[in-house]
């Protein structure tokens, strides 16, 4: 099998982002060749305006995803593992990180309570006891699965460029 065939759908199969060097394990190949891979992968999907995208979201990890401009309509096709009410939370504490419990619901309502205790338990947000109230941040499992930065300052201008539909 071709070496940009398993990249390929290495890419294509995995739910979070893949290292480099996990898919140069994979191919049998080193880790140099796999680069030169994706960066070709990279400019074909660029080149022929595909929907889809590859990006590196840090050093060394790739995810396939597709553009943010049309995330929102695709979504529409794609059941959300999350109520579309717990995705609004999610947003509020990931551009507001690190959150106070209180100020969440001063913003979302008594509903964050359960959103909260929901996220918590998939491993998307982190609560930390902080006096009478929880801080809240997300999780490195959250940037991973929506192929995000886990620096929480790059994060914040990641999900504002996909809330605005600028690059």
């Amino acid at each position: 099998m071709d070496v940009k065939q398993i990249v390929e759908a290495g890419l294509f199969l995995s739910t979070e982002p893949v290292s480099a060097a996990r898919l140069a394990e994979l191919a049998g190949v080193e880790r140099a060749q796999v680069l030169e891979v994706l960066e070709r992968l990279r400019e074909e999907y660029s080149a022929r305006g595909s929907a889809i995208q590859i990006v590196q979201v840090d050093e060394e990890r790739y995810v396939m995803q597709v553009k943010p401009g049309l995330a929102v309509l695709a979504g529409e096709l794609a059941k959300p593992e999350l109520g579309r009410e717990v995705l609004k939370t999610l947003a509020v504490i990931a551009l507001r990180q690190p959150i106070t419990q209180a100020e969440l619901v001063k913003m979302r309502g008594s509903s964050a309570y359960a959103h909260v205790k929901e996220l918590v338990s998939l491993g998307f947000v982190e609560s930390v006891r902080a006096g009478r109230t929880r801080m809240l941040t997300t999780t490195g499992k959250f940037a991973d699965y929506f192929g995000l930065s886990r620096n929480m300052e790059e994060q914040k201008k990641q999900i504002a460029r996909m809330l605005t539909g600028t690059r």
